[in-house]
């Protein structure tokens, strides 16, 4: 007697195949009508085998030791030599006002920031795919020597497009290339410990935004423009360096179907609201941290001291970046992100009010730099989540690519608000208002990601 066996996800059942009534005709020939006497001439004799459950392979992850902590602090020092440089340029807005382009609006200037901060997320699409198929030091190496040549040339600009094209797309670009999958790297190393990774690499921007300003302001009077660039390019120069000789991937390359973009992933509601929090967050995020400055001088206020607030604030976001990825390990990057963003849409709202003092100032710079802090150090993590490891790359790549749009339309939006209202009144409603809304919007991602209002992600 034959044996039939079937088999779903659950278990394997074999049945004892009985011969119809007619055991000469072939089986082969077998009409449709036939079919029901197949099992009809005896009682079906049945055995059930439990089968063992399918159980997805989850990679071992170190979540510490040496060799995954010296990955962490290559991340810094890129995060150093990178975001930091990024997050330098309100020294120069107002440097370049006052000085080399005086002719120039400050939506004009603002420009150059704003290119630096869309083109640094761009690139991310690329370097992450190429991660994941396993293409890292090569890039790497190609791309430091460029940026590196680039942020030299910057001391060599005469005119506004020269800044423009070195300062703004050159830098911007490339310090791309080398940032895009640094938060990838981190992860290959990190699973349980992963926000916390990603705080100690954001806490190079916040040294680099808060040592960078100090070091090109107090160079601008003794030495000029050049040479206080050069200075700073050569500082960069070794962070870079450092960088390169510590980040390494872990992971063996991966075989995920598809190019450098999958718009599979955008099929998942709650990362493609997670993608859209984040650009909206964008559009005000950066806003303060450019015009803090110019709004302390306008209110009256040295530019001995204003210079600082942008230092002050690159200062306080360590707080934020730290305290953020501890907190985010035990409840959750989201539920972790949207207060921080929260408090920083209402510092907006309350900045421009805040001219009265010093020492208001202060206060609105270092909240906000906590803020801020928190915000960028947690970016990445909640596009790890929503997937598998096998395309963390690409996926992180993607939702940091398409930021950029909100990252370049932000400042040059609020120099326009500024220049038809003639103060910062307006803008930092503007500010205000659209962190507020991002920050709906992640409230939103965590919904779709856990089905619920309330829940850790």
């Amino acid at each position: 007697m034959e044996k039939i066996t079937f088999k779903n996800s659950t278990a394997v059942f074999t049945l004892d195949e009985p011969h119809r009534p007619d055991e000469d005709a072939p089986e082969a020939n077998l009409s449709v009508e036939e079919l029901p006497y197949l099992w009809a001439s005896a009682p079906l004799a049945v055995s059930f085998e439990p089968e063992k459950p399918v159980t997805r392979e989850i990679p071992d992850f170190p979540d510490g030791g040496m060799r995954a902590w010296s990955v962490v602090i290559g991340a810094l020092f890129m995060s150093f030599g990178t975001f930091g440089w990024i997050n330098s340029f309100g020294v120069f807005q107002t440097y370049y006002q006052q000085n080399t382009f005086p002719e120039q609006s400050a939506s004009n200037i603002s420009w150059i920031g704003s290119i630096q901060y869309g083109l640094i997320f761009i690139p991310a699409l690329l370097t992450g795919r190429l991660l994941d198929l396993g293409y890292y030091n090569g890039p790497l190496a190609i791309s430091s020597a460029f940026y590196i040549a680039a942020l030299f040339l910057v001391a060599e600009c005469k005119t506004f497009l020269q800044v423009i094209l070195c300062q703004g797309v050159a830098t911007g670009f490339f310090a791309g290339m080398l940032f895009g999958s640094t938060p990838a790297i981190v992860s290959h190393w990190f699973l349980k410990k992963r926000s916390q990774a990603f705080g100690v690499l954001a806490i190079g921007s916040s040294i680099g935004g808060t040592v960078l300003p100090i070091i090109t302001q107090q160079l601008f009077g003794k030495v000029g423009f050049k040479w206080s660039v050069r200075a700073v390019a050569f500082i960069i120069t070794f962070a870079v360096i450092v960088a390169n000789l510590l980040l390494r991937p872990r992971l063996p390359p991966s075989n995920a179907k598809g190019g450098f973009f999958d718009w599979n992933a955008f099929k998942n509601p709650a990362f493609a609201c997670c993608v859209l929090a984040y650009n909206v967050s964008l559009l005000g995020l950066y806003v303060p941290l450019i015009y803090l400055d110019l709004s302390g001088q306008e209110a009256g206020y040295s530019p001995n001291f204003t210079f600082y607030l942008i230092s002050i604030a690159n200062c306080a976001s360590l707080i934020g970046r730290l305290s953020s990825g501890i907190l985010a390990d035990k409840f959750g990057a989201l539920n972790t992100l949207i207060p921080f963003t929260l408090v920083g849409a209402i510092v907006s709202f309350a900045w421009p009010f805040a001219t009265s003092s010093i020492a208001s100032l202060v206060v609105v710079s270092i909240i906000y730099g906590c803020a801020t802090g928190a915000f960028v150090s947690l970016i990445p993590s909640a596009p790890a989540r929503l997937g598998g490891m096998n395309d963390a790359g690409r996926r992180i790549g993607m939702a940091i690519t398409f930021m950029a749009f909100g990252a370049t339309g932000g400042p040059p939006l609020a120099g326009v608000i500024r220049t038809k209202s003639g103060g910062f009144d307006d803008v930092g409603l503007y500010s205000g208002g659209v962190i507020l809304l991002g920050c709906i919007l992640l409230a939103a991602t965590r919904y779709l990601a856990l089905g619920k209002w309330v829940g850790k992600f």
